[in-house]
């Protein structure tokens, strides 16, 4: 595979100058955010579009009822972080020259049952063959209300940060896909986390009804998330190391520093992280889903995401997330 001489936010942003008068950018949230809105007569639409293909967002062999999950997932989590209304799904499918009919089932069974874990329904789509299995899905949803969207620009100094879930369960449970303990009943939430994560559509809503203006889903990775906050929002953000909510299971499994550092740049945990004020943040760890404050929103080092040890240094993982341009190998498959 030819390896492109940028990432995948400077290839966004690249796009966006080449379409120049062809990109919507006059739209409520143009590109670059979790996903686009623009005003209708009765509100506001919000729509996202998430490619997952074969060898590059799971290994081939593996499941096609989990790659449908996570797919429909993946998607309706766009919507949920920009704390919108789920409406419908689109999916257009690739179908893979080796897919039996019955894995072609197991997938459909996979977006099914991820649809109605969200309430969510497939309205339409498209079918083709090809080399290999890919799904592309698009979820449009709405909100009443133009100026109550979660976006990734509205973080302020002054504010909290705080994230839902356990970050880094999906990595753990990447990790241990294809090994001896795949089958082992200590480490099955961390398997079910990659496998069949769950969007946090009701969080998103609560967030807006608390006054929460910003957020972003951890698709790619903790730090690298928040640092797009940070890098829309024109602050800085600071993560504490040692606040974050690790999975009990990944520190027991894999130690306490390397579950760190699978919660800050693993991915895939379709979590929420949220900027706002601590009061509005706080009304929403009383819910169902945990929400746990783990930094803030800063003056200093704008546009960069830093994590701080428990000694008030800067800490570097050795990774801060997931690049869809530079890991499209199947040896990163996820």
């Amino acid at each position: 595979m030819t390896e492109l001489p940028f990432g995948e936010f400077e290839l966004i942003d690249r796009i966006i100058a080449r379409l120049g008068d062809s990109a919507a950018t006059e739209i409520l949230v143009p590109p670059g955010d979790d996903a686009a809105a623009w005003a209708t007569g009765e509100g506001v639409t919000v729509a996202s579009i998430d490619a997952a293909v074969e060898d590059s967002h799971w290994y081939a062999g593996r499941p096609l009822g989990d790659a449908g999950w996570r797919a429909v997932a993946g998607a309706i989590s766009d919507i949920a972080a920009m704390g919108a209304e789920l409406e419908q799904l689109l999916v257009a499918t690739v179908i893979g020259a080796d897919v039996t009919v019955e894995a072609l089932d197991a997938l459909i069974d996979g977006m099914a049952d991820a649809c109605r874990c969200h309430g969510a329904r497939i309205a339409g789509g498209d079918i083709v063959r090809g080399v290999q299995t890919a799904l592309t899905v698009t979820v449009i949803g709405h909100s009443p209300h133009a100026d109550r969207l979660l976006r990734r620009d509205a973080a302020r100094p002054g504010d909290a940060v705080a994230v839902s879930g356990t970050p880094g369960a999906s990595a753990g449970g990447f990790a241990l896909l294809g090994t001896e303990r795949e089958d082992d009943a200590a480490v099955a939430s961390l398997l079910t986390a990659h496998r069949r994560p769950v969007a946090r559509i009701a969080l998103g809503r609560g967030a807006v009804d608390a006054g929460v203006r910003c957020a972003i889903d951890i698709s790619d990775g903790l730090l690298q998330d928040v640092g797009h906050i940070a890098e829309r929002s024109g602050a800085g953000i600071e993560i504490d190391l040692a606040a974050l909510p690790l999975h009990p299971a990944a520190v027991e499994t894999f130690g306490e520093r390397q579950a760190r550092d699978m919660a800050l740049g693993g991915g895939e945990d379709y979590e929420l992280a949220l900027a706002g004020p601590a009061d509005a943040l706080a009304t929403l760890a009383t819910g169902d889903v945990p929400v746990t404050m783990v930094g803030r929103v800063v003056a200093e080092h704008p546009g960069e995401a830093w994590a701080i040890a428990e000694d008030g240094t800067r800490y570097e993982p050795p990774t801060a997330g997931w690049d869809q341009l530079r890991s499209g190998d199947s040896s990163d498959a996820r």
